[in-house]
Protein backbone atom coordinates (compact mmCIF):
# COMPACT_ATOMS: atom_id res chain seq x y z
CA UNK A 1 0.00 0.00 0.00
CA UNK A 2 2.95 2.69 0.80
CA UNK A 3 4.33 1.66 -2.52
CA UNK A 4 0.90 2.39 -4.41
CA UNK A 5 0.83 6.18 -2.15
CA UNK A 6 4.67 6.54 -3.51
CA UNK A 7 3.91 5.99 -7.31
CA UNK A 8 0.94 8.14 -6.56
CA UNK A 9 2.82 11.16 -5.18
CA UNK A 10 5.69 10.62 -8.06
CA UNK A 11 2.65 10.73 -11.05
CA UNK A 12 1.52 13.92 -9.06
CA UNK A 13 4.35 15.65 -8.71
CA UNK A 14 5.60 15.08 -12.18
CA UNK A 15 1.82 16.22 -13.43
CA UNK A 16 2.36 18.83 -11.58
CA UNK A 17 6.12 19.99 -13.28
CA UNK A 18 4.28 19.64 -16.61
CA UNK A 19 1.50 21.67 -15.55
CA UNK A 20 3.61 24.63 -14.56
CA UNK A 21 6.37 24.25 -17.24
CA UNK A 22 2.80 24.63 -19.91
CA UNK A 23 1.88 27.68 -18.27
CA UNK A 24 5.00 29.44 -18.56
CA UNK A 25 5.88 28.32 -22.08
CA UNK A 26 2.09 29.95 -22.47
CA UNK A 27 3.12 32.90 -21.01
CA UNK A 28 6.50 33.14 -22.95
CA UNK A 29 4.03 32.56 -26.41
CA UNK A 30 1.75 35.38 -24.96
CA UNK A 31 4.11 37.93 -24.23
CA UNK A 32 5.98 36.94 -27.71
CA UNK A 33 3.27 37.35 -29.50
CA UNK A 34 2.68 41.08 -27.77
CA UNK A 35 5.99 42.12 -28.38
CA UNK A 36 5.39 41.28 -32.07
CA UNK A 37 2.12 43.28 -32.05
CA UNK A 38 3.34 46.29 -30.31
CA UNK A 39 6.50 46.11 -32.51
CA UNK A 40 4.51 45.86 -35.66
CA UNK A 41 2.69 49.00 -34.03
CA UNK A 42 5.44 51.47 -33.86
CA UNK A 43 7.04 50.59 -36.90
CA UNK A 44 3.94 51.43 -38.80
CA UNK A 45 3.53 54.34 -37.00
CA UNK A 46 7.53 55.41 -38.01
CA UNK A 47 7.98 53.30 -41.53
CA UNK A 48 5.31 55.99 -43.42
CA UNK A 49 4.63 53.60 -46.36
CA UNK A 50 1.87 53.50 -48.34
CA UNK A 51 -1.11 50.62 -48.60
CA UNK A 52 0.23 49.57 -51.95
CA UNK A 53 3.27 50.02 -53.57
CA UNK A 54 4.19 52.63 -55.85
CA UNK A 55 1.99 52.25 -59.34
CA UNK A 56 -0.54 49.44 -58.30
CA UNK A 57 -2.55 51.83 -56.08
CA UNK A 58 -6.09 52.67 -56.74
CA UNK A 59 -7.07 56.52 -57.23
CA UNK A 60 -10.40 57.58 -55.45
CA UNK A 61 -12.52 60.79 -54.77
CA UNK A 62 -12.38 61.56 -51.00
CA UNK A 63 -14.48 63.87 -49.33
CA UNK A 64 -13.77 65.04 -46.22
CA UNK A 65 -16.69 66.67 -44.51
CA UNK A 66 -16.64 69.96 -42.43
CA UNK A 67 -16.62 69.31 -38.59
CA UNK A 68 -15.83 65.51 -39.29
CA UNK A 69 -13.92 63.66 -36.33
CA UNK A 70 -10.62 62.17 -37.39
CA UNK A 71 -12.15 58.96 -36.31
CA UNK A 72 -14.63 59.11 -38.53
CA UNK A 73 -12.27 60.10 -41.10
CA UNK A 74 -9.92 57.04 -40.44
CA UNK A 75 -12.81 54.30 -40.92
CA UNK A 76 -13.42 56.98 -44.19
CA UNK A 77 -10.27 56.07 -45.30
CA UNK A 78 -9.63 52.59 -44.56
CA UNK A 79 -13.19 51.96 -45.70
CA UNK A 80 -12.57 53.11 -49.01
CA UNK A 81 -9.41 51.29 -48.98
CA UNK A 82 -6.79 53.97 -49.22
CA UNK A 83 -5.20 52.80 -45.79
CA UNK A 84 -4.95 49.23 -44.37
CA UNK A 85 -5.28 50.50 -40.67
CA UNK A 86 -7.82 52.80 -38.81
CA UNK A 87 -6.30 52.48 -35.54
CA UNK A 88 -2.46 53.16 -37.21
CA UNK A 89 -3.76 56.31 -39.06
CA UNK A 90 -5.11 57.74 -35.62
CA UNK A 91 -1.71 57.22 -33.54
CA UNK A 92 -0.04 58.89 -36.79
CA UNK A 93 -2.33 61.72 -36.65
CA UNK A 94 -1.76 62.23 -33.13
CA UNK A 95 2.09 62.61 -33.68
CA UNK A 96 2.01 64.63 -36.91
CA UNK A 97 2.19 68.01 -37.64
CA UNK A 98 -1.44 68.59 -39.13
CA UNK A 99 -3.33 67.17 -36.43
CA UNK A 100 -6.77 68.30 -36.95
CA UNK A 101 -6.26 70.53 -39.74
CA UNK A 102 -8.63 68.94 -42.51
CA UNK A 103 -10.01 70.94 -45.31
CA UNK A 104 -13.58 70.44 -46.08
CA UNK A 105 -13.47 69.45 -50.05
CA UNK A 106 -13.03 66.68 -52.30
CA UNK A 107 -9.60 65.16 -52.75
CA UNK A 108 -7.48 62.60 -55.36
CA UNK A 109 -6.18 60.09 -52.79
CA UNK A 110 -3.97 56.98 -53.39
CA UNK A 111 -3.77 53.95 -51.65
CA UNK A 112 0.33 54.42 -53.01
CA UNK A 113 0.27 57.69 -50.41
CA UNK A 114 1.25 57.30 -46.92
CA UNK A 115 0.01 58.59 -43.83
CA UNK A 116 1.69 62.19 -44.26
CA UNK A 117 0.92 62.47 -48.12
CA UNK A 118 -2.70 61.98 -47.04
CA UNK A 119 -2.98 64.32 -44.36
CA UNK A 120 -0.93 67.13 -46.15
CA UNK A 121 -3.35 67.18 -48.63
CA UNK A 122 -6.44 66.65 -46.80
CA UNK A 123 -5.33 69.53 -44.86
CA UNK A 124 -4.89 71.69 -48.22
CA UNK A 125 -1.26 72.23 -47.22
CA UNK A 126 -0.44 70.14 -50.77
CA UNK A 127 -2.19 69.78 -53.80
CA UNK A 128 -2.57 65.92 -54.36
CA UNK A 129 -0.07 64.29 -57.44
CA UNK A 130 -2.99 62.35 -58.68
CA UNK A 131 -5.73 62.84 -60.63
CA UNK A 132 -9.50 62.82 -59.81
CA UNK A 133 -10.75 59.70 -60.84
CA UNK A 134 -12.92 59.70 -64.25
CA UNK A 135 -16.30 59.22 -62.76
CA UNK A 136 -15.89 62.00 -60.51
CA UNK A 137 -14.74 64.38 -63.14
CA UNK A 138 -17.53 66.74 -64.66
CA UNK A 139 -18.90 65.31 -67.97
CA UNK A 140 -18.82 67.51 -70.81
CA UNK A 141 -21.87 69.10 -71.81
CA UNK A 142 -23.80 69.20 -68.46
CA UNK A 143 -22.48 72.47 -67.43
CA UNK A 144 -26.04 73.89 -68.19
CA UNK A 145 -24.88 75.21 -71.60
CA UNK A 146 -26.17 74.23 -75.16
CA UNK A 147 -24.77 70.93 -76.45
CA UNK A 148 -22.21 71.77 -79.05
CA UNK A 149 -22.04 68.24 -80.62
CA UNK A 150 -21.03 68.61 -84.12
CA UNK A 151 -19.02 71.25 -83.80
CA UNK A 152 -16.03 72.24 -86.24
CA UNK A 153 -17.43 69.03 -88.95
CA UNK A 154 -17.89 70.38 -92.71
CA UNK A 155 -20.86 69.15 -93.64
Amino acid sequence: MRKMRTTIGVVIDTLGSIIIYAVIAAAILFMAGQAKHYYDVGYGVFSQQGKDARGTGKVVAFTVEEGVKVTKLAEQLEEQGIIDSARLFLIQERVSDYAGMYVAGTYALSSEMTTEEIMRVISAKEASPYEMPAEEQPVEGTDGGEETEGEGEEG
